[in-house]
C-alpha cells in the first residue's frame, strides 16, 4: 500500500477533528465566491442607476462576508494546527515505541542520526501535510469545481475557452512528476547520509580531536552539504519549471478570455460587470490550478518522509514473543546453554554447539581472543538476539518461551563503557527501579563505593550528568553503573570487561564493589584482565565461536592450552 494511502488509514481515529476542519475549509472557500457577484451587481446595477441605497447594501454585504470569512478562517487555522500537531505527536510516539521493540541487529545496521531523523524530521512532514497540503488540496479542488460552474452560468462560450486550456495544466504536471519524485528521493537519501555523519562526528568529538582530524572531517561534511545543495537545486529547478509553465498557461487562458470577452462586450452580448466577474473567477480558477501543480513538490516531500517512517514501522523485531509466552517467575539462577548455534547472517556461524551449565550462585568467566564469541553468548542470554538452534534455559525455562521484559528484569548488566543519560545522578541510579526510595538508593551507592564521591559533589545526588556521563571519570561512571545494578537486585549479573579501561585505584574500588554485588548471584564475567577472574568457579575459554577449554584457573594453567598461552602472554606484557 502506498504511503499516502496508509496515512489516510492512520487518520481514522481523528474523524471528528477532520470533519470539523473540512466543514470550516468548505465554509471559508464558499465565502470567497460571492465577491465577484457583488462587484458585478455594483457595475451593472447600482452604479449605472446611481442607486446609493443599493450600493450601501452591497457594500454592507461585502463587509459582512469579509468579516465572517475572516472569523471562520481564524478558527479553521487553529483547528488544523491543533489537529496537525496531534497527529504528528501520535506518529512520533508510535515510531519511538516500535523502535523499542527492535533488536540490536536493527541498531547495528542503521546510523543513530538516521534513526533520530525518522522520529523528528520525517514525522514532522506530517504536520505540513495536514496544515498546508490538505487545506490547499481541499480548498483549491472545491474552488475549481465551484468556479467552473459559476463560469458556465455567467457565460458558457467564455467558459469553453477556459475548459480548452485546462488539459495543458495536466500535461505539464504529467511531464514533470516522475522526474521530481526521483530527484526528491535522491535528495532525501543524501540528506540522511549527512545527518548520520553529523551525529557520529558530534558524538565522537573526543576521538576526532585526538587524531587532529578536524580539517578532514570539515572537508567530508562540506562535500556532503554541497552534494545536498546541488541535489536540492535540481529538485527546485523542476518545481520552478512546473510552476512557470503553469503560470504561462494561466496567462494564455486569461488573455484568451479577455480578448473574446471584450469582443462579446462590444457586441453587447456580455455586460462589463459580467466580464469583470468572469475575469475575477478566472483568477479563482487558474490560481488554484497553479497551486495544485506547485503543491506536488510538497506532497512528494511528505510522501518521501512517510516512506521512511513506514520503513521503520514495517521493520519486524528479530526477537519475537510467541503466543504461549509466560512471565518468568523469580529464578534461582541456574543457566544452561544447550547445543547453541548462532550467526548474525547466513555467511558465517559465530557460535557452534555451545554447551555450558552454570549452577545458581556461581561465577563464570568467559575468556578468549577478540571475536571468539564471548559477547555474543551474553547477548543471546539477554535475548538481544535469538539462537538459530539449540536452547538457553534459565531454571529449566527456555528463555524464548518467557516474556523479554520478565527475563531482563532478573538480569543486571555492567558494560565496559557504562552509559549514563543526561539528567541527574539520582535518575541514572534508579533507572532500572524508578520507584526506589532514597534509603535503598544510598544503600546501593555505598555498596558500589559511590556514595562518598556523590556526596562530595556540589549538588550531591541531584548533580547533573552530561550526555553519556562525560562530566564523570571512567571509574565514577562504572561505580554508578554498579549501583544501578545493585538497586535493581537481579538474580543474574553480567560484567562485560567492566574494569579493562580503568586505572589501578579505580579498578580496586570497582572490584570491591563487584565482589559485594556478586554474593549469592549467578555471575558472568567477560574478562580481559585474567587477574580479575582467579576466583571464578568456572572459566570458559572460547576461540572462533567454540568452547575449547573449561575449568578453574589452576586447572587450566596446568592443562597448558589456550588459557595458559593467554595467561603467559598477558603477564609477560605486564
Amino acid at each position: 500500500m502506498k504511503p499516502l494511502q496508509r496515512f489516510l488509514k492512520y487518520l481514522k481515529g481523528y474523524e471528528t477533528q477532520i470533519a470539523l476542519a473540512i466543514v470550516l475549509i468548505l465554509s471559508v472557500t464558499a465565502l470567497n465566491l460571492p465577491y465577484p457577484l457583488i462587484v458585478k451587481a455594483m457595475l451593472d446595477d447600482a452604479l449605472p442607476r446611481h442607486d446609493w441605497e443599493k450600493q450601501k447594501l452591497l457594500m454592507a454585504i461585502f463587509a459582512g462576508v469579509f468579516l465572517l470569512r475572516g472569523g471562520l478562517a481564524y478558527l479553521n487555522r487553529f483547528v488544523l494546527q491543533r489537529l496537525g500537531m496531534r497527529v504528528t505527536c501520535d506518529m512520533r510516539k508510535d515510531v519511538f515505541a516500535h523502535l523499542q521493540t527492535l533488536s540490536l541487529k536493527y541498531y547495528e545496521r542503521h546510523q543513530t542520526g538516521k534513526i533520530a531523523a525518522r522520529v523528528s524530521h520525517d514525522t514532522g512532514a506530517i504536520f505540513g501535510l495536514i496544515t498546508g497540503v490538505v487545506v490547499n488540496l481541499i480548498t483549491d479542488t472545491v474552488t475549481v469545481i465551484a468556479v467552473l460552474g459559476m463560469l458556465f452560468w455567467i457565460e458558457w462560450r467564455l467558459a469553453l475557452v477556459v475548459v480548452a486550456v485546462l488539459p495543458f495544466f495536466l500535461l505539464n504536471y504529467r511531464l514533470s512528476v516522475k522526474r521530481i519524485r526521483a530527484l526528491s528521493r535522491r535528495h532525501r537519501r543524501n540528506w540522511d547520509r549527512v545527518v548520520g555523519f553529523l551525529h557520529e562526528r558530534v558524538s565522537s568529538a573526543r576521538l576526532v580531536k585526538s587524531f587532529s582530524a578536524e580539517k578532514r572531517e570539515i572537508e567530508r561534511f562540506n562535500r556532503g552539504i554541497e552534494a545536498d545543495y546541488r541535489n536540492y537545486n535540481q529538485v527546485q529547478l523542476f518545481n520552478v519549471r512546473l510552476w512557470v509553465v503553469a503560470e504561462m498557461i494561466s496567462s494564455v487562458g486569461t488573455l484568451g478570455v479577455l480578448s473574446y470577452g471584450g469582443w462579446l462586450v462590444i457586441q453587447q452580448s456580455l455586460t462589463v460587470g459580467e466580464l469583470v466577474a468572469f475575469s475575477s473567477y478566472i483568477g479563482f480558477l487558474f490560481s488554484p490550478i497553479v497551486r495544485l501543480n506547485d503543491l506536488h513538490s510538497v506532497i512528494q516531500n511528505a510522501t518521501t518522509s512517510l516512506e521512511k517512517v513506514y520503513e521503520v514501522l514495517d521493520t519486524p523485531s528479530f526477537v519475537v514473543e510467541g503466543p504461549g509466552t509466560i512471565e518468568l517467575p523469580p529464578v534461582r539462577g541456574r543457566v544452561e546453554f544447550r547445543q547453541v548455534q548462532f550467526s548474525y547472517d547466513a555467511q558465517r556461524r559465530v557460535l557452534k554447539d555451545i554447551n555450558v551449565v552454570v549452577e545458581p550462585g556461581q561465577m563464570i568467566a568467559l575468556v578468549g581472543p577478540s571475536g571468539a564469541g564471548k559477547t555474543t553468548l551474553i547477548n543471546l542470554l539477554c535475548r538481544f538476539y535469538d539462537v538459530d538452534s539449540g536452547a538457553i534455559l534459565l531454571d529449566e525455562h527456555d528463555i524464548r518461551n518467557v516474556s523479554v521484559k520478565s527475563l531482563r528484569q532478573q538480569i543486571g548488566f555492567v558494560m565496559q563503557e557504562s552509559i549514563l543519560f543526561s539528567g541527574s545522578l539520582l535518575d541514572n541510579i534508579r533507572y532500572g527501579r524508578p520507584e526506589a526510595d532514597m534509603a535503598s538508593i544510598q544503600e546501593a551507592t555505598k555498596a558500589a563505593n559511590a556514595h562518598d564521591f556523590i556526596t562530595s559533589l556540589p549538588h550531591g545526588y541531584n548533580s547533573a550528568v552530561g550526555e553519556r556521563g562525560v562530566t564523570l571519570s571512567g571509574g565514577q561512571r562504572q561505580r554508578i553503573a554498579i549501583a544501578r545494578a545493585i538497586l535493581k537486585n537481579p538474580r543474574l549479573l553480567i560484567f562485560d570487561e567492566a574494569t579493562s579501561a580503568l586505572d589501578t585505584e579505580s579498578e580496586r574500588q570497582i572490584q570491591d564493589a563487584m565482589q559485594k554485588l556478586m554474593r549469592g548471584r549467578t555471575t558472568f564475567v567477560i574478562a580481559h584482565r585474567l587477574s580479575t577472574i582467579l576466583q571464578a568457579d568456572k572459566i570458559v575459554v572460547m576461540q572462533q565461536g567454540e568452547i575449547v577449554e573449561t575449568g578453574r584457573h589452576d586447572e587450566l594453567l596446568a592443562h597448558g592450552g589456550l588459557y595458559r598461552r593467554l595467561h603467559d602472554l598477558q603477564f609477560r606484557e605486564e
